[in-house]
């Protein structure tokens, strides 16, 4: 994913390009998921979800979880 469809840099060391899709263990509330920078590791905020539409997609996980909700 880049810039160009959605989804902001890392905050901490500028990434733009190389993002995962991170999971928890499912419980009754579903999977913690959240978006983290291949580079550096820094993770985003992160949700219970239970739309497996979010694990296919980087953009649609970033913005179901956050990780673009910044001021900069």
């Amino acid at each position: 994913m880049n810039r160009d469809e959605g989804i902001k840099p890392c905050p901490f060391c500028g990434e733009a390009d190389d993002f995962g899709i991170g999971r928890g263990t499912e419980d009754r509330e579903g999977w913690p998921t959240y978006v983290y920078c291949v580079t550096c590791g820094a993770q985003g905020p992160w949700i219970y979800t239970r739309d497996e539409s979010v694990f296919g997609c980087t953009k649609i996980a970033a913005e179901k979880t956050n990780w673009n909700w910044r001021d900069k």
